[in-house]
Formats: C-alpha cells, structure tokens, sequence
C-alpha cells in the first residue's frame, strides 16, 4: 500500500464508523470476539491476514475459544459457545430458560484443522489436529484426529 492510500485510510475511518454506526451498519474486526471471555489465536497475525477471514464469527458467552497453528477456515465459519438453557435444565438450577450460562462451554481447535464454509460449531466441543469440517456442518460433538465430518449434526465421514 502507498503512503496515499494509508494517509486516506487513516483520514476517512472514524467517518466511515460513524456512518456504519448511523445507519446500523455491522463492521466487524477480524478476531473480535463477542461475549466476554476471549479467542486465543496461536499465531494470531498470520493466521487473521491468510487464513482467517473477516466473516468468522466467535461468540464467546459462555466459555473460550482456542485455536491452534495452521488453522484454515472458510467464510462464515462460527463458533458458538452461548446458548440458552433447555426448560429442563433451567428448572433444576431454578434459573429462567433464557438463562445463558457463563462458562463450561470452551471450543478448541487444535493444529492444522481445516473447517470449511458456513459450518457452525457448539461448544463445548474440541476438534483434534489434522481433522477436517465440510462445508455448512454443524459441530455438536467433539472430532477425532484425522477424521473428516459432514452434515447436520455432523457425522464421521472418513478417517485417514
């Protein structure tokens, strides 16, 4: 980039937030997270310049998301630890069925995962090294090493 095109970067980004933010426009950081506990990245820069892409979406309400070296992920991915208490549930712990729970509910994700477009994962869940999530998969269970999963929910597909 040309000392031009940062100087009007720099320049025009607080206008474009307050535009954003005007018309309720989402401009979203990569690597945000949303919640309150936080996305640890193991190699944090060259993973949200190459292979991390703007689209991912890490809600962190419940618990931390961990994702280790060499990750891959197609657009869209989202990571999911928050989610409401089943009515069951919520009545044992006598707590209302909106109630989300604050911790419990990490996602790991360990080397040389790839997960690809629009797939969803709900922790708690941890994805062992080397294993591979189609395309638009839902994650509910934890995956194998070298293993390859598919579908809603998401099923062996094939381990090597």
């Amino acid at each position: 980039m040309n000392i031009f095109s940062k100087w009007l970067i720099r320049i025009t980004r607080p206008i474009v937030w307050r535009l954003a933010n005007a018309y309720d426009l989402k401009i979203q950081p990569p690597g945000i997270p949303y919640g309150r506990h936080p996305v640890e990245i193991e190699d944090r820069e060259d993973a949200l310049r190459h292979r991390i892409p703007k689209s991912t979406y890490f809600n962190t309400a419940s618990g931390k998301i961990k994702i280790g070296k060499n990750v891959v992920l197609g657009e869209d991915v989202k990571f999911l630890t928050g989610m409401h208490m089943n009515i069951v549930d919520a009545a044992k712990c006598g707590v209302s069925h909106h109630h989300v729970p604050e911790s419990g509910r990490d996602i790991v994700i360990e080397e040389g995962v790839y997960i690809g477009s629009g797939a969803i994962l709900v922790g708690p869940v941890v994805v062992k090294a080397f294993s591979m999530i189609a395309a638009g998969a839902v994650v509910v269970k934890g995956v194998e090493s070298r293993t390859m999963v598919a579908g809603v929910p998401a099923r062996v597909v094939r381990q090597y």
